[in-house]
């Protein structure tokens, strides 16, 4: 049968490839995960071009400056040109080398003394930027090198508010041209606290209580289209007028990544800012992995009248009633993906999740459907669901009564599927 383009199953032997979508953040990440092993920007780059550290015959010929482990007493600009001109200089990379803002302002000094027509990426992440000192150095830069697309400022000790310079520089035409944001494992606010039973407020006080400028940042970055938020350190209100300046109409925002964020604890916002969707401009893909949101949290997604393109739920302790609410929201989502991977839910999610498509007197068999198609699904992801066989053949079934036009399905590790499961399909 050839119902599905790309179907992925992990029988013994093969390597699995990932049929979903590949974002700039991964759909779970570990909260143990250490600065050491986290991916950058340029690092990414690098290993797709198989170019190594210590390869000097390359990097002579290089458009990258990079700095990996060093001292700040190493980071020298024209040491590292080698002869080459800045104009030439696509990518700068520091990383691991423990440059704090004074180190970081000296650096940008240095750099903008000549010219950047070409820098596309900067990567500092893994370093100990902080404090005003390093959002007027940012402002500096983005303002001197204006074809910066990529901008990684994660695993630092940046907040909200050392990036205000950046919106209040005083050109007022002034832009930057900044695509991918990544501010992730940043302490962006105070930290969230649970409020007491006697509160009545829905949001505890944070030391930000004016968060108008955030609009004024993001306005600054008006090709902003991925923005990267995992594991940060922020409070509801600033993650909430966050959210809304990065959704606001006319944004071109595409993905926001807001993985292990607690935001089990924080319905309410949670809530807020999927009702803040519920007519967004343009696709958007919303990552919420790994934030144990249970079908509570589900329920809280499915209610809010949000309108996605995309929804990544992996590692979320959904059952099978979260299933089964997403079931009844599918229609009116207008989602072309979900992914629901490393949730053991087992078969019975899967009943659940087609339900609706089902007869009551008979559940998990499929009603014809007319014409039209129940959802509009086209990728979705079940790697590591606890599923059978048994799930395969009711997806094959519900795909025959047009419950989705279904191209890609992404079951990977599945241990209770035997080896030749997906001819099901």
């Amino acid at each position: 049968m050839d119902f599905l383009r790309t179907v992925e199953s992990a029988p013994i032997g093969t390597a699995p490839t990932s049929a979903l979508p590949k974002s700039r953040s991964n759909s779970s990440l570990s909260s143990s995960t250490s600065t050491e092993n986290s991916p950058t920007l340029c690092e990414q780059a690098r290993d797709n071009l198989g170019v190594a550290d210590n390869d000097t015959t390359v990097l002579s010929h290089s458009r990258e400056l990079c700095f990996l482990d060093l001292t700040t007493s190493d980071l020298n600009i024209s040491e590292a040109l080698g002869g080459r001109s800045t104009a030439t200089i696509e990518c700068l990379r520091v990383n691991r080398c423990r440059m704090d803002s004074r180190a970081f302002a000296r650096l940008v000094d240095d750099l903008c003394s000549d010219d950047l027509a070409c820098l596309h990426t900067v990567d500092v992440s893994q370093n100990q930027l902080s404090g005003v000192e390093a959002g007027v150095a940012l402002a500096r830069l983005l303002s001197h090198a204006k074809a910066v697309r990529f901008l990684s400022l994660g695993w630092n000790k940046l907040s909200l508010a050392d990036l205000r310079p950046i919106a209040e520089t005083t050109a007022v035409s002034w832009s930057c041209n900044v695509a991918c944001l990544d501010l992730r494992a940043n302490p962006l606010t105070a930290p969230y606290k649970r409020p007491s039973k006697k509160s009545s407020k829905h949001y505890p006080v944070h030391e930000i209580n004016d968060n108008e400028w955030i609009g004024s940042l993001i306005a600054r970055m008006p090709e902003l289209t991925h923005v990267q938020l995992a594991q940060a350190t922020i409070g509801d209100k600033p993650l909430i007028s966050l959210l809304y300046a990065l959704t606001r109409s006319g944004s071109n925002v595409e993905y926001i990544g807001l993985e292990w964020l607690g935001l089990d604890n924080r319905l309410s916002a949670l809530r807020t800012i999927m009702s803040n969707l519920a007519a967004p401009s343009r696709a958007l893909h919303l990552n919420l992995s790994s934030n144990y949101l249970g079908d509570n949290g589900v329920e809280v997604v499915a209610t809010s009248g949000a309108v996605l393109s995309s929804l990544t739920l992996a590692c979320n302790f959904i059952t099978e009633r979260g299933t089964g609410i997403l079931a009844k929201w599918l229609p009116l989502s207008g989602l072309g993906s979900l992914d629901l991977s490393d949730n053991y839910f087992g078969d019975q999610g899967v009943i659940s999740l087609l339900a609706t498509h089902t007869s009551d007197a008979n559940p998990g068999v499929p009603v014809k459907s007319s014409d039209n198609y129940y959802t509009q699904l086209t990728v979705l992801g079940l790697t590591s669901c606890c599923l059978s066989d048994t799930s395969l053949r009711l997806i094959a079934d519900a795909l025959a009564c047009k419950w989705a036009p279904l191209e890609s399905l992404r079951i990977l590790r599945n241990s209770r599927m035997s080896p030749g499961s997906k001819l099901l399909l």
